[in-house]
């Protein structure tokens, strides 16, 4: 999953400037994500550091290793205008 065009909020409350909200109307949050194929509900994942190796569990006690390159290279690949 890759997040970006996050902004903060400026206040707490449910004001706020015209200024402000027409820019926040300008940078859109845009998450994408790449899905995995994988059998039955995950019980636990873990991941090696800096590696993209995944190891899953699954309700049925069966494990699953996965390599995730392909998932993390398209998730860097820029993204193309979708109108």
């Amino acid at each position: 999953m890759k997040w970006s065009d996050m902004h903060k909020t400026l206040h707490e409350d449910d004001e706020c400037s015209d200024s402000e909200e027409e820019e926040a109307n300008r940078r859109e949050p845009t998450i994408r994500f790449e899905a995995v194929q994988h059998r039955g509900a995950i019980n636990r994942i873990r991941s090696m550091h800096g590696s993209p190796i995944v190891a899953t569990w699954n309700a049925d006690a069966e494990l699953g290793i996965y390599n995730i390159s392909p998932a993390i290279e398209e998730l860097d690949r820029p993204m193309t205008s979708q109108k």
